[in-house]
């Protein structure tokens, strides 16, 4: 099965920025996006479905959907320039299908005329730790200032896992911009400060206006969506860290 891209609506967008968030430790980046939809009040115009996602579906009221790669476009108060925001309900679930569902993700993105990419994760704390709310790193040193001149703090080792890290540096290797914002956390199902601290960043950094009054409540109501548990290679922890 080739990557398959339906377009709900055809538009001409801005220079976008693309904003992208995959569920992850906490699910930092899936609550991040999913309350920009709705609070920028974004619409959706593309989907992209992939042989490399887990094999199962995701219930709804009885209903049963195919996983995907949901696309929106709106245009924030004090940007500059269009934004696209992009999530799903799963990762790729192998090395290999991770590195293409995150090409496909890209080729939208170019095909739009987007610059930029920007991912939001987990850092998990180990015992005794001591972080910045927020963490970050990016694909370029012109990105690396940004994040120094808007007091983040910088990543100085390890390694980040999964396609919140690969779609930043595959987007290096195309010559767009690329960095990752990621929000220090004990782990967990869902963690909603660190979430806020992440889209807070976010909006100072690209300097958009963004209200987050109501994150907390709009994460209370969200389905305590776990997938189910897949087979993982030898050696292979359950709860694989973004960060080593």
């Amino acid at each position: 099965m080739r990557p398959r891209v339906n377009y709900l609506e055809k538009r001409k967008l801005k220079r976008p920025l693309l904003i992208a968030g995959l569920p992850g430790i906490a699910h930092i980046g899936k609550l991040a996006v999913e309350y920009l939809v709705r609070e920028l009040q974004a619409k959706r115009f593309a989907e992209l479905y992939s042989e490399h996602f887990p094999e199962w579906v995701v219930r709804e009221e009885g209903l049963v959907k195919s996983l995907k790669v949901d696309f929106y476009h709106c245009h924030p108060e004090g940007l500059k320039r269009d934004m696209i925001l992009a999530t799903a309900d799963a990762q790729a679930s192998s090395p290999t299908g991770q590195y293409s569902l995150s090409d496909d993700i890209l080729d939208v993105a170019a095909r739009h005329g987007v610059d930029t990419v920007v991912t939001m994760a987990a850092y998990v704390l180990s015992p005794a730790e001591a972080r910045s709310p927020v963490v970050g790193t990016a694909a370029d040193e012109k990105t690396l200032k940004l994040l120094r001149e808007h007091g983040i703090e910088l990543l100085d080792g390890g390694m980040i896992v999964g396609m919140n890290g690969l779609l930043i540096g595959l987007a290096a290797v195309r010559g767009m911009r690329g960095l990752c914002l990621l929000g220090a956390t004990e782990g967990g199902l869902l963690d909603i400060r660190a979430t806020e601290a992440v889209l807070r960043a976010i909006a100072e950094i690209f300097g958009f206006k963004l209200d987050l009054g109501d994150l907390h409540e709009y994460a209370a109501a969200m389905p305590k969506f776990k997938p189910p548990r897949l087979a993982l290679p030898r050696g292979v922890e359950e709860e694989v860290s973004y960060i080593r």
